[in-house]
């Protein structure tokens, strides 16, 4: 029944992410262009995004919010300690390991969900229903309030061997400003006021959503651009390989395994909302970080492994989340 419409999505997220792999690879387009538009959606286009979904949410969402605070540390906890055991049997040498224990910890928390909650919903009206899209890119806000600290601190040791603490301006980022900026607009009434067509405010706030639209589209050609950018030696195959299917069977079967598990033992009896159960099951089905390649580039570090890794469970992404999303929407209680 829904096979279609969940195939039509990825198809989406397919064709916008080819779109920019294939300029990069095969259409002779510059760095320059494609370093200037990721420039613009992280620090103009996400931003803007961000800020008018969480600042049209439901205010009752707030109170929902915290959770996702704690769910990014379990998530990226269970992930790490499962990583940590399975590596340490493996034939890697140490910066191997971190480095496979970093692809299988940090996933692409903001990027794919996001795309997935906007676009959905357009193939699948039912779901624009049942889950919206303001209120799960609030929670999905809020989980990466969590997750980028980590990412650029135990994620870039992990990944370079070189510990450090993350600068003000990789915890203070413009998308974290978003969604500060957001929830400040929410918990103060501003949606109100912009609102008021008779206020200057509002016709300036279309004018910029008209901006925040253009966001996922763009960040998934940004992301198609820099997975065309990648470049594997081919040195040590075998190794590749299994590094890339070590990290494919944590992302996509172990940790998928534990939301399935955790949501017949406890999740269904929480009363959560749809919009929380969605944003779970995105958080918990999506392949490695894709700015853990651009860490291992900019140190010259386990840059073969961070381009296969990357390209290969991109790839699996696209074939296997259809099944898992028709698996989700069959559970017990998620749709009416």
């Amino acid at each position: 029944m829904y096979f279609l419409p969940i195939f039509y999505t990825v198809l989406q997220l397919f064709a916008l992410i080819a779109i920019g792999f294939f300029l990069k690879r095969y259409g002779g387009w510059e760095d320059k262009f494609f370093s200037s538009l990721s420039v613009f959606v992280v620090k103009i286009a996400l931003p803007l995004y961000l800020f008018i979904k969480i600042s049209s949410s439901d205010p009752n969402a707030i109170t929902r919010s915290p959770m996702f605070l704690l769910a990014a540390f379990i998530i990226m906890g269970s992930a790490a300690v499962v990583s940590i055991i399975i590596f340490y049997f493996l034939p890697f040498k140490a910066d191997e390991k971190r480095a496979g224990i970093a692809f299988s910890t940090f996933g692409n928390s903001g990027y794919f969900p996001l795309s997935v909650i906007e676009i959905f919903p357009v193939t699948l009206p039912l779901i624009s229903e049942l889950f919206g899209t303001s209120e799960p890119t609030l929670y999905v806000g809020v989980y990466l309030l969590v997750n980028s600290p980590l990412l650029w601190s135990a994620g870039n040791y992990l990944m370079t061997g070189k510990g450090r603490r993350p600068g003000i301006k990789e915890i203070i980022t413009p998308p974290f400003v978003g969604v500060v900026l957001g929830f400040i607009a929410l918990l103060t009434g501003f949606g109100t006021i912009a609102g008021n067509q008779e206020l200057p405010v509002f016709h300036i706030l279309s004018a910029l959503e008209r901006i925040s639209a253009m966001t996922l589209p763009l960040i998934l050609i940004s992301l198609g651009a820099m997975i065309g950018n990648l470049h594997t030696s081919s040195e040590k195959p075998s190794k590749l390989m299994f590094m890339a299917g070590v990290t494919s069977s944590i992302r996509f079967l172990i940790m998928p395994a534990l939301f399935y598990g955790s949501y017949f033992l406890f999740l269904k009896n929480l009363n959560l909302s749809p919009a929380q159960l969605w944003v779970l099951f995105l958080e918990t089905h999506i392949p490695p970080a894709s700015n853990l390649a651009v860490m291992a580039h900019s140190k010259g570090i386990n840059e073969d492994y961070a381009a296969y890794t990357l390209m290969v469970t991109y790839g699996l992404y696209m074939v296997i989340f259809p099944f898992y999303l028709m698996l989700f929407l069959s559970l017990p209680g998620i749709l009416p």
